[in-house]
């Protein structure tokens, strides 16, 4: 797969796109912007845009490209990372945690983090945060820089500096507001990418119907291959359900920093939970638009990429489409991982400035001076994202090394959020230790597992089962610590802790997780 030759009509399309996303930078910006405008954009958009920019910054991002590997790899396995993985999560987060932080007005996941554990917590969840998204940051710009060397011949180098140059340029002038505008343009080229190669896939095997009458029985069941408990096995069905479908799944979507930005930057707060819900209908498209593809991708190509599964999607642009339209998809894949790579800038700025420097090292500064130094993180992450590009660059499988992240500092987060909206007068002195305590076990246990002391079937199994860990021993010590000094002292933990308001949905809301729940069952039964 080496560099195409790219003629006139290529660059062309290619200047348009970049002038594009540069001009939509500039428009993004607003004459006056605040530091929270800036960093969060909270209740300043349309509903529409919010939901294209959650759906463009997930199912248009690193997604693209790791689960249609992912089909490859372990067939209709794949699906549980967005009907098992998603759906059920985003249901339980529209009509519980969203509501809640948007009637307690708290601009970020930190800040609801901060009601019910203190400001000294908060700011350790910030370090996580800022710390994951640095990580996935680092992979996106790794990914998207391989995506240029392949398709262009570029150097890894010089495909990493083209990217943080772009991103760095639009993310300064316009903030999340250019970001999430930009998505939009991403989402469309990544659209025009792979619409098209689903549509000559299935067409290749003479329809849907033919198609999956090829697939060997092994790779076409979601459920039937999994045993009950085996971690020594490719996945089980308590790994799946418990640490992917629980752990991994909740704590993405309830505190993922980027996504609830988007949702949290709804004008009208009644219509935050269309934004997850809507998400979780565009998870049931994209399960077979993305990995379907993957899975017939062995039948197409056969050797070529067994083994080399990050390779599935550019290895079918390249067999199924013409010169021209491979020029689109190389956009829409270097679209798809720059929105992300993104994302987690932008985010990452907003978990520092808001979460540590102005919680702790300049806390009286003026709106202005918050304001600048969101740009100067901005400008950091981007330095350090390309730091992390060259250490991502040493892992094989995407999903897996984004999998091994989420459970090392999500999953103990995720355990914070859920304790303090079910019991929240049970925790307020125990988030610090259990959220320390948690972090500890998951990274030992990953640290274990990378030097071969503990053994599982695939890495995908022992990152299910570190998120259990994590989440379950960040549970207790929360429990535990936050009873002894409620016990001991009664003036413990944050000054004023009240329980999450209730939640009132409109009929429509209802209506519509109804039936992408319906659907999520459906599809899990048919394909079992």
């Amino acid at each position: 797969m080496g560099g195409m030759i790219w003629n006139r009509f290529h660059w062309l399309l290619g200047v348009i796109y970049l002038s594009g996303l540069l001009a939509l930078g500039i428009l993004a910006r607003r004459r006056k912007d605040n530091s929270n405008q800036f960093l969060n954009a909270s209740g300043s958009l349309p509903l529409w845009i919010c939901i294209a920019a959650c759906i463009a910054a997930n199912c248009g991002s690193l997604d693209v490209i790791a689960m249609m590997a992912l089909g490859a790899q372990y067939g209709m396995l794949a699906c549980h990372f967005y009907w098992i993985g998603a759906v059920p999560a985003l249901v339980v987060v529209a009509f519980w945690l969203l509501p809640a932080y948007a009637r307690g007005r708290y601009p970020t996941v930190l800040d609801f983090i901060a009601q019910y554990y203190g400001g000294r917590t908060r700011s350790v969840a910030a370090l996580c945060m800022a710390a994951m998204m640095l990580l996935l940051a680092g992979v996106c710009l790794c990914a998207v820089a391989q995506t240029i060397t392949a398709f262009l011949g570029w150097s890894f180098g010089s495909g990493v500096l083209a990217t943080a140059v772009v991103v760095l340029f639009y993310t300064w002038i316009g903030g999340l507001r250019a970001t999430i505008y930009t998505e939009l343009l991403h989402f469309a080229v990544v659209l025009a990418a792979i619409v098209p190669l689903f549509y000559l896939v299935v067409r290749d095997f003479g329809g849907l119907a033919p198609l999956l009458a090829q697939i060997p029985a092994g790779r076409l069941h979601a459920w039937q291959t999994l045993p009950l408990f085996a971690p020594q096995a490719t996945m089980d069905r308590v790994g799946v359900v418990f640490g992917l479908g629980v752990v991994l799944s909740f704590g993405f979507w309830g505190t993922d920093f980027v996504q609830m930005q988007r949702a949290l930057a709804v004008r009208r707060a009644k219509d935050v939970p269309f934004v997850p819900l809507s998400m979780a209908a565009a998870k049931m498209v994209f399960a077979f638009l993305i990995v379907l593809p993957g899975i017939a991708a062995p039948l197409v190509l056969g050797s070529r990429i067994s083994g080399h599964w990050n390779t599935t999607l550019p290895s079918l642009m390249l067999h199924y489409f013409n010169p021209s339209w491979v020029a689109i998809g190389v956009m829409g894949l270097a679209a798809s991982l720059i929105s992300t790579f993104a994302n987690n800038v932008s985010g990452f700025s907003a978990a520092w400035v808001q979460g540590v420097y102005q919680a702790w090292i300049r806390p009286q500064a003026s709106d202005a001076h918050y304001f600048w130094m969101g740009r100067i993180t901005t400008a950091c992450a981007v330095v350090l994202a390309i730091a992390g590009a060259y250490s991502a660059r040493t892992f094989q499988s995407l999903m897996e090394y984004i999998q091994m992240i989420l459970s090392t500092f999500n999953a103990p987060l995720f355990a914070l959020v859920a304790l303090a909206a079910l019991v929240p007068r049970r925790v307020s002195g125990g988030g610090m230790a259990g959220l320390f305590s948690g972090l500890a076990v998951s990274g030992v246990h990953q640290a274990l597992v990378s030097v071969g002391k503990l053994h599982y079937g695939s890495r995908m199994s022992a990152d299910f089962y570190a998120a259990i860990l994590g989440f379950c021993v960040t549970t207790l010590v929360v429990l535990t610590v936050g009873f002894s000094k409620a016990r001991g002292s009664a003036t413990s933990g944050p000054a004023q802790v009240s329980d999450p308001l209730p939640i009132t949905s409109s009929v429509a809301t209802v209506v519509w997780a109804v039936v992408v729940g319906a659907s999520c069952l459906l599809m899990n039964v048919l394909l079992r």
